[in-house]
């Protein structure tokens, strides 16, 4: 990824254990702090976890992980998240997600960045040893959402200082910074109030993007687009239902009429070549074209909805990848049926080929043969 030059990390809390790193953090870390508007990549997939076993609770599929990442790397995407919601990360063990970002780190990505989500509630000695981890291990940033442990009735302050060790972690070990809305999984939302005082106080000159997985536009996404203190910050649109708002906006909200918005997607996960598809037609203006082919993705979303304020369990694509069933759970029938129909019944071929070639990327999964007869 360019040249690299020699960072060593600070103690970033009272007591911590410093480690001599080895670590060289590639240039892309520092040109994304740079120019976050320019360098931040346009779109990230929120990865799956490839499992094996059996229940209570299954492995990670190590051979798989890879093969699943250096595929989605080879069809174009241009960033991969590990550790987040869609591969159920906010549910693994501590042990887990650091196997997990280790296993991330083998695949072969050419020029496609790899990033990672953190957890708060981990404390903060732990997000200092996953910081190192991450970049000994290459990846470029490190994205942190207010911490699960936070009582529902907490306040502005709380939320700063329950995220703020993890910033600091993430900065100290000189990598890029980004934050994280996701109230499904966290309890709360992050606001931009907080997202402020983060960018403001220790390691908050690192922080280079705002990611926000709400179901509501108007109350999160564009709020955080509107405020004047995070205008130099990506934001990045994480509900996918909103995609085609969040691209077309995005420019409006630049005084140089910049991209705005990016993408980090749970569903580009099973949907890669969709998703590249819906970036070419918003580069080229082509709004009636996106609106289209964001509504075939979203049909599928729905069908693994069963609370359309809540994100859908995006698991159930896994499953039909060829990826293994749940962490802790077990796919039915009538689940992945649900999607296959919804699949079969896109009105447009177009769509329906390149969502089949996306959900059979492995190509080796036991509903191969039905998704290629899906294809043109």
């Amino acid at each position: 990824m360019g040249s690299c030059f020699f960072l060593f990390p600070k103690t970033p809390y009272p007591g911590a254990k410093v480690k001599k790193a080895k670590f060289m953090v590639p240039a892309a870390a520092n040109r994304l702090i740079e120019d976050p508007l320019s360098a931040f990549p346009a779109a990230t997939v929120a990865c799956f976890d490839p499992t094996t076993g059996d229940l209570p609770r299954r492995n990670l599929d190590e051979g798989h992980t890879v093969a699943y990442l250096e595929k989605l790397a080879a069809a174009g995407a241009p960033a991969l998240l590990i550790g987040a919601s869609t591969g159920h990360g906010h549910v693994r063990t501590v042990h887990e997600l650091e196997h997990w970002f280790r296993v991330a780190a083998r695949a072969k990505r050419g020029g496609t960045v790899l990033t990672a989500l953190l957890r708060p509630e981990d404390g903060p000695e732990i997000n200092f040893r996953q910081a190192n981890i991450l970049a000994d291990d290459g990846y470029v940033a490190a994205f942190v959402r207010p911490g699960n442990d936070l009582s529902p009735g907490a306040k502005l302050d709380d939320v700063v200082a329950n995220m703020r060790p993890a910033v600091e972690a993430i900065a100290d070990a000189s990598l890029a910074v980004g934050l994280y809305s996701i109230p499904d999984v966290s309890g709360l939302p992050l606001a931009p109030d907080a997202a402020a005082l983060l960018v403001a106080g220790p390691g908050g000159e690192r922080i280079v993007a705002i990611k926000v997985t709400e179901a509501d536009y108007d109350t999160s996404t564009l709020r955080f687009l509107s405020d004047p203190r995070l205008a130099h910050l990506k934001i990045v649109q994480g509900w996918d239902p909103h995609l085609t708002r969040a691209l077309r906006e995005g420019p409006q909200h630049d005084a140089q009429g910049r991209q705005r918005c990016g993408v980090t997607s749970g569903p580009m996960s099973f949907a890669v070549f969709q998703y590249l598809h819906i970036l070419a037609a918003a580069n080229q203006n082509d709004w009636d074209e996106v609106s289209h082919a964001q509504a075939a993705v979203n049909s599928l979303f729905a069908a693994m909805q069963d609370d359309p304020r809540k994100f859908a369990d995006l698991q159930l694509a896994k499953y039909l990848m060829g990826l293994g069933h749940p962490l802790t759970g077990e796919i039915e029938k009538d689940q992945y049926e649900r999607v296959l129909t919804a699949l079969q019944q896109l009105p447009r071929a177009a769509d329906r080929d390149r969502l089949a070639r996306s959900l059979n990327l492995m190509e080796d999964g036991p509903f191969a043969a039905t998704l290629r007869s899906f294809y043109i």
